[in-house]
């Protein structure tokens, strides 16, 4: 149903505005008490909007509506969507429909622990004069990274395939850029990045083990699988096929170039066979694989 796809993608919308402003505060610094509750009031409200809408996205929009209207017809619920008229459960509700349901999201109990601290925090601020404890905000920049990371990026981020965008990728540039700067960020961007892939590279571009097994770079989502611009060859060192080499200007310097393995850190020199096209490492010396003078395919 196309209002159900705008209902998603409208809360998705609004989460990423309240990010947006959280991170603004988290820029600004957390040891300020202000920007400390500000950032994680906001953190709390994209939560929910995001669970919200990647709930409906995978399991349809009368999953988050309440009984009486979930129960109506297609149109009926179209309609109240027009007229501004829908009425979502309470968050704590469509929470605890997900626990358990793997296939939605790979939560464990801690990111619902972290669900439940923020959503604590953000009731109290707003009902009441909740005073933080000196813990609570020595803990604050640890916990509202954690919850920027794995839980959002869990909520917000496309499924892990070749072509996933991340949440990040939605959020204010400039603000983004100034956020990179912190290093609890990168810490759990990398924990993170970690425990979805297993094995990482460094980014030829920002210099991190950001980039994953699709070559795409995590943190400052460049992607380097285009084969018109970068070659890749075995490893001399570790075996793996990731010797970078910049498969544009080889061919302007003697069909050489150094290369540099984005898992191993080390260098190596790449030959590329004039005839076949092939990339090799020429410091392998495999006298089988294509070299100078030699071309494997049509020799």
């Amino acid at each position: 149903m196309k209002f159900e796809k705008e209902f998603a993608q409208l809360l998705f919308r609004n989460a990423v505005m309240f990010i947006d402003s959280a991170i603004g505060y988290i820029n600004k610094g957390l040891d300020s008490y202000v920007n400390m509750l500000q950032a994680i009031v906001n953190l709390q409200f994209a939560m929910e909007l995001a669970l919200k809408s990647s709930v409906v996205s995978y399991c349809g929009i009368r999953t988050v509506l309440v009984s009486k209207q979930s129960n109506l017809s297609d149109s009926e619920i179209e309609d109240l969507y027009s007229a501004n008229k829908l009425k979502v459960r309470e968050f704590d509700d469509i929470k605890n429909f997900t626990k358990g349901k793997k296939h939605l999201y790979n939560f464990e109990r801690k990111e619902y622990q972290y669900m439940e601290l923020f959503q604590k925090y953000r009731n109290c601020v707003l009902h009441s004069a909740y005073v933080f404890s000196e813990q609570e905000r020595r803990d604050a920049e640890k916990d509202i990274m954690y919850a920027l990371i794995h839980i959002l990026c869990i909520l917000m981020s496309g499924e892990n395939t070749a072509d996933r965008q991340f949440m990040q990728e939605y959020l204010n540039d400039s603000q983004y850029a100034l956020l990179l700067k912190n290093p609890i960020y990168n810490q759990e961007l990398y924990n993170f990045l970690k425990k979805e892939y297993e094995d990482l590279y460094t980014c030829p571009y920002c210099s991190t083990r950001t980039m994953t097994i699709d070559y795409k770079c995590a943190r400052c989502f460049n992607v380097f699988s285009d084969r018109h611009f970068f070659g890749y060859v075995n490893c001399g060192y570790c075996g793996e096929e990731m010797v970078i080499c910049d498969a544009v200007n080889i061919e302007y310097n003697n069909n050489y170039i150094r290369g540099y393995c984005l898992n191993c850190d080390n260098d190596t020199t790449v030959y590329k066979c004039p005839k076949c096209g092939q990339f090799i490492n020429a410091e392998l010396f495999d006298k089988t694989k294509c070299h100078e003078g030699f071309c494997s395919v049509f020799e």
